[in-house]
């Protein structure tokens, strides 16, 4: 674990960046996907909550100000290490409150990524975070610049980002920024969501319509956690056990559903305040680490066999590329190891049928460990060795 630690060390301190020219929402585009009702209502079983009423509010802008904004640091600090709280970080979200406790001075909730191409991934991402919260409230951080992204990002934030060559230090800088980025964002949104482009962060339908709905059930802000971490769960795809081809036009979860629980995709990347996070954003300096009943972070990595084989192939080439005059196997670790991972799991079958996986979650937290005088937390667990199936009712989410 303390090598794993060392390879996600956190960025030592906040630095300046260059002027960012961040390209604003055609008025075309504008409102295209709108909040559902603020309210979550109760749920007695475990089909898809039907939405309530639409929050027209929540696209009503600017608000009504109660008072003169408060003044804050833009400074990212480590926070030091708290107990954990009495009910544990598996304890349930308040009861459901509506959204009257939001800062009516920020929006609800925005999401933001880093991309490089993965021109399908990023298509995907787009599509379903405007749904939750609007294409003007995404931010894409475009590495090197691509027409293609403008385009599928069309009514989005896109901000171009040098592309150094040599991808000398590349992820210790990507989080250094995407730290410092999501901390400005924390004064404009009440909630944001940071990830990989291969990975999007959903709301089980049984509990609530979408996720401002869900994320409106922590209305307290003494006690609504800083960060929530989803657990983590990445798609396997067995060509046999899951025939049917993807389509354009019908949702990833329709045709894909069988799934290994990983602790390391839990990550920390629904954000209530600012923070700064390891490399690969599986940590950050929020504690203690608050892993949510209800969400899911939903990892595409090996979810189709020939889009895998294929993109895993071409990060073989990036990875030799980033060594440079350095040992090949200390860059990129993951990266290395990922085909013959899914190659092998990918003749794997799911066991049952099940979202919950309560021992295992019990195991992620039980044996988390805690790093760099208590700073830092990483979930136990590991991954689960058997695979399982989403339930039917997660065939429409994404």
């Amino acid at each position: 674990m303390q090598a794993v630690a060392a390879e996600h060390g956190l960025p030592s301190r906040q630095s300046r960046c260059g002027l960012i020219t961040i390209r604003r929402p055609s008025s075309a585009s504008a409102g295209r996907a709108g909040g559902r009702g603020p309210a979550l209502p109760e749920v007695s079983s475990r089909q898809p909550a039907r939405p309530s009423a639409p929050a027209a509010a929540l696209r009503e802008w600017p608000p009504a100000r109660p008072g003169p904004p408060r003044l804050e640091s833009a400074r990212i600090r480590v926070i030091p290490s708290a107990p954990q709280p009495k009910d544990g970080p598996m304890s349930e979200p308040p009861a459901p409150t509506g959204l009257a406790a939001l800062d009516p001075t920020k929006r609800p909730a925005g999401a933001m990524t880093m991309a490089y191409k993965d021109h399908y991934f990023l298509q995907r991402w787009v599509d379903y975070y405007s749904r939750q919260f609007g294409r003007e409230h995404l931010y894409v951080l475009s590495h090197g610049g691509d027409p293609e992204h403008d385009r599928i990002c069309e009514g989005a934030n896109v901000i171009t980002l040098p592309r150094d060559p040599t991808m000398f230090r590349m992820d210790r800088r990507r989080w250094s920024f995407i730290s410092q980025f999501s901390a400005g964002m924390m004064r404009y949104y009440n909630w944001f969501i940071v990830g990989d482009v291969d990975e999007v962060v959903i709301v089980d339908p049984a509990v609530a319509p979408d996720l401002v709905t869900y994320l409106g059930r922590y209305s307290n802000s003494k006690t609504a956690p800083a960060s929530l971490c989803p657990f983590g769960i990445e798609l396997i795809h067995n060509p046999e056990a899951e025939p049917e081809p993807l389509s354009d036009d019908a949702p990833i979860l329709s045709r894909r559903r069988v799934f290994r629980a990983n602790a390391n995709y839990a990550k920390p990347c629904v954000l209530r305040k600012e923070t700064g996070f390891t490399i690969g954003g599986h940590a950050n300096s929020h504690q203690p680490r608050v892993l949510d009943p209800h969400l899911y972070l939903v990892h595409l990595r090996f979810f189709d066999h020939d889009m895998v084989t294929e993109r895993l192939a071409g990060r073989k080439g990036m990875r030799a590329t980033m060594a440079g005059n350095r040992d090949l196997k200390d860059v990129g670790k993951a990266w290395g190891k990922d085909l013959e991972t899914f190659l092998a799991l990918s003749k794997g079958v799911a066991v049952r049928e099940d979202a919950e996986l309560p021992e295992f979650r019990k195991r992620m937290v039980d044996e988390q460990q805690h790093l760099h005088d208590g700073k830092i937390t990483f979930f136990g667990g590991g991954r689960s060795k058997s695979l399982f199936r989403l339930p039917d009712r997660f065939a429409s989410v994404f």
